[in-house]
């Protein structure tokens, strides 16, 4: 992923339901802007359905219709390919664009194959009238310079920084060692955030106080992680002394599990070919620093196939469907990528087509908890795929379609050999195929729920921690139920919504 300094990377606990028990590679952003400064950069809203269901599961002030409008604040939409969509913004900090043409021909008979299924398309994936299966191009967020808009350069500009600096101030190379709770008889308060450096030998502790709130947004990992070192969560899993129960805390990881089917293909029509040809390399980045175009522009995906597995048929053929029931929200996303996705990667001698079956609103869900006492240690992350069988019926279902759609290209024209395939499409072969070949989308959330105590929620409405009403979350932990989308965007609108609710209770 470039350069190792700007990401945490290591190993999960071992996944009980895959073959071996393996553990699989963990990866968080580590610097200011944490994960958009790693990240495939795709930016997907989800279906105004997902948010609907928030909202009837009693999350008052998260319908669509009344959190789209952080999604345009914080959005500065560019493309001039596709200018007028009014459910974009253009007068936010963070650049979102189309990338136009889809950049590899397998890449684009991937659309043609699906639509000849009876998959729509569409240019515009975040349009709120989206159909439940669809096939449509990804926007991305890359500024028109053609580099990565993370929410560090779109949000912390140098000039923004510069005229705040009496009174913001950012402290970079350090880790929260705990929150600082002030208990009391019905409602505790956190009163400032320890720290200390992250790296060498200086173990001081340092203390921020705070004279209002405590904002915390260190991810779906993380973010757990801080709290148990707080003392806040489940009594048996926190580091004593217990300064406010919470048993939901780091109690429902969920993440976009995923695994595919790939074929050999031309060289030329995968990214494998900056591995194998140095001098297409060379001309690729010599292209790219002169025009801000070409392979090193392109995103790791640039087409996204989303589809219900209600509406797939045994065979894996897509049944017709125009329902907007919230029953029928995709609960699977497929991709295809031009370069080997395997995690114990199966060696290629030629270039790869993956078509990836990403699980989008998995039954299963994991657990984050302390794996030590020490903060600059990461924490223990069950992932916890496959625990629910519900899980295996929708990936059996996806690893079909994809097949469906390698058959369709074939039959269009397009040059696939099979490279890597489940063995038939019997129940126990899919099943085997998908214990030895699942992964990790780094799409983690849901870990500390907004949702009442009763149903192990650790926020309110409002994003305050339960029993601390000074403390508020603002990240994908917040997540109630995980949505089928990726989740950058659905993380900024959050922190926008948080900043109205500060501003309307200061």
């Amino acid at each position: 992923m470039g350069d190792e300094s700007a990401a945490y990377s290591w190993p999960s606990t071992p996944v009980a339901n895959l073959d071996g028990n393996p553990s699989l590679t963990l990866v968080t952003g580590k610097g200011l802007g944490g994960g958009s400064g790693i990240n495939s950069m795709n930016y997907t809203r989800g279906y105004p359905q997902d948010y609907d269901l928030w909202s009837e599961n009693g999350r008052k002030g998260w319908s669509y219709k009344e959190i789209e409008p952080y999604f345009k604040k914080s959005e500065k939409w560019v493309s001039a390919l596709t200018p007028n969509r009014e459910h974009h913004g253009t007068k936010g900090e963070w650049t979102v664009r189309d990338m136009g043409k889809i950049q590899f021909a397998a890449g684009r008979a991937t659309g043609d194959a699906c639509v000849a299924l009876g998959l729509p398309y569409t240019d515009d994936i975040n349009a709120p009238d989206t159909p439940f299966n669809v096939c449509g191009k990804l926007d991305c967020t890359i500024d028109v310079g053609g580099h990565r808009n993370s929410t560090f350069a779109a949000f912390l500009p140098l000039k923004l920084v510069s005229q705040r600096k009496e009174h913001l101030h950012i402290c970079v190379g350090a880790a929260v060692t705990a929150l600082d709770i002030e208990e009391g008889s019905k409602n505790s308060r956190v009163k400032g955030v320890s720290f200390r450096s992250a790296t060498g030998s200086d173990t001081t502790i340092y203390h921020a106080r705070a004279r209002r709130e405590v904002i915390l947004c260190a991810g779906a990992i993380a973010t757990p992680q801080i709290l148990l070192l707080s003392g806040i969560g489940p009594k048996d899993k926190i580091k004593k002394p217990l300064k406010r129960e919470l048993p939901g805390v780091g109690a429902n990881l969920k993440d976009h599990m995923a695994t595919g089917i790939m074929y050999n293909v031309p060289t030329a029509e995968s990214l494998h070919i900056v591995q194998k040809s140095p001098l297409k390399a060379v001309v690729e980045l010599i292209r790219y620093l002169l025009t801000g175009e070409g392979l090193f522009l392109a995103p790791v995906a640039q087409l996204s196939i989303l589809v219900n597995s209600n509406q797939i048929d045994d065979s894996g053929h897509v049944i017709p469907s125009k329902s907007t029931d919230p029953s029928g929200i995709p609960d699977l996303e497929l991709k295809p990528i031009h370069f080997n996705i395997t995690e114990s990667r199966i060696p290629n001698k030629e270039g790869v087509l993956s078509l990836m079956v990403v699980l989008m609103r998995p039954s299963s869900h994991g657990t984050v908890t302390l794996a030590s006492e020490d903060p600059l240690q990461r924490p223990a992350c069950d992932l916890g795929y496959l625990t629910n069988p519900a899980d295996y019926n929708v990936m059996r279902k996806g690893i079909k379609l994809v097949k469906r759609i390698g058959e369709k290209m074939r039959e269009q024209g397009t040059k696939l050999t099979d490279l890597h395939m489940p063995e038939s499409e019997s129940d126990a072969d899919l099943d085997s195929f998908l214990r030895k070949n699942t992964r990790t989308n780094y799409h983690y959330g849901c870990t500390a729920r907004m949702a009442p105590e009763s149903d192990a929620g650790v926020v309110d409405d409002e994003l305050r921690v339960h029993g601390i009403p000074n403390l508020r979350i603002a990240d994908c932990s917040v997540i109630p139920e995980m949505i089928a989308a990726h989740l950058q965007a659905s993380a900024v609108m959050i922190a926008e919504k948080c900043a109205d609710l500060i501003k309307g209770s200061n």
